[in-house]
């Protein structure tokens, strides 16, 4: 299933997965976006069955990485994120210091506006993109991407509802209008008077930033993109290892390792991978020193699903490591 994983991840910026850890259905994994199940357990049908439904209904209820339960399973759940994407809508004086940071923060910057003058490489050297169009081409210029954050700056209450008319129809990760409240209220009474509800129209952050006071260009950017990242790590999510994609890709057996839950001052976080290979080598990190060291050696010996718990502190039956805290951990092997 990695495989799968790594290539929707690449091509939409985010995918959703959930695994059982104990009980009938251990090892049973789900990929949402093509409603996949992996691996089946030792269930009868009818249970089996029964544990797609839970499993599906957890995956899709929670929005971070981390373990959850169903009455007497356990059930972790990951979210994946990889290649955020800006999308500014508008190339006036504000959109300039929004791209200007998220390209500084690690964002993939496109910026539309129906003037050409308005997104030359001049106004926007950071910007990976820069396309000119009429708003109502939005939905043809931009493919929908699961990882997407978009910051509607147009000139105008009209530009503003065309571009949120498309994003709402779309998946996103952050929505964001700039704008009086007269504005935010003319453009929010049009789209329910065409048929949008409350729900869909909360989603919207609008005004948008946060309330930091600022005046200038570069101020409200700042309030812009500091609400973006609030959005962003709101949840635990894991992180898309390159060593680790890349171990998968060679197709090869070997065992995955995750950190499902942590206490304390563990060094590495939820979501954190690490790929051993049959030979006992390794790519990625759950953190390094003794607690990686154990948990390699065992990898080799996994040949289906299985968690362990390391402690960190010191005292008699731990690993000796002075941050403290312990870590759990999810073996998965990998075989061809």
């Amino acid at each position: 299933m990695y495989q799968k994983i790594y290539d929707i991840v690449e091509k939409k910026g985010r995918v959703k997965t959930g695994i059982f850890l104990n009980g009938e259905n251990a090892g049973l994994k789900y990929l949402a976006e093509e409603d996949y199940f992996e691996g089946s357990g030792t269930a009868e049908n009818a249970l089996l069955q029964k544990g797609k439904e839970v499993l599906k209904n957890a995956v899709f209820q929670t929005a971070g990485t981390g373990v959850v339960k169903a009455k007497d399973q356990e059930i972790f759940v990951e979210t994946y994120e990889k290649n955020p994407r800006l999308i500014i809508l508008g190339g006036g004086h504000v959109s300039q210091p929004v791209a200007e940071i998220g390209r500084l923060l690690g964002f993939h910057v496109t910026v539309m506006d129906d003037r050409e003058d308005f997104v030359t490489k001049e106004r926007f050297p950071q910007a990976d993109e820069r396309i000119t169009g009429d708003f109502e081409t939005l939905s043809e210029k931009i493919p929908p991407y699961e990882n997407a954050y978009y910051v509607v700056v147009t000139r105008g209450h009209l530009g503003d509802s065309t571009c949120a008319r498309q994003i709402l129809k779309r998946p996103f990760a952050y929505f964001g209008m700039i704008g009086s409240r007269t504005k935010v209220r003319i453009t929010r009474e049009k789209l329910l008077k065409e048929g949008f509800t409350e729900t869909e129209l909360d989603q919207i952050h609008a005004p948008i930033g946060l309330p930091i006071g600022g005046q200038m260009p570069a101020e409200i950017a700042v309030s812009i993109m500091a609400e973006i990242v609030q959005e962003k790590n709101r949840y635990f999510r894991t992180y898309c290892d390159e060593a680790v994609e890349a171990a998968v890709r060679c197709g090869v057996s070997g065992t995955m390792i995750t950190i499902i839950e942590k206490k304390g001052s563990s060094p590495r976080g939820t979501g954190s991978k690490m790929f051993v290979f049959s030979d006992g080598r390794s790519a990625g990190s759950i953190g390094g020193g003794k607690v990686e060291f154990e948990a390699a050696k065992h990898a080799v010996n996994v040949r289906n699903v299985e968690t362990r718990t390391y402690e960190l502190g010191q005292g008699v039956g731990d690993l000796g490591m002075i941050c403290g805290g312990t870590v759990r951990v999810l073996f998965e092997r990998i075989a061809l």
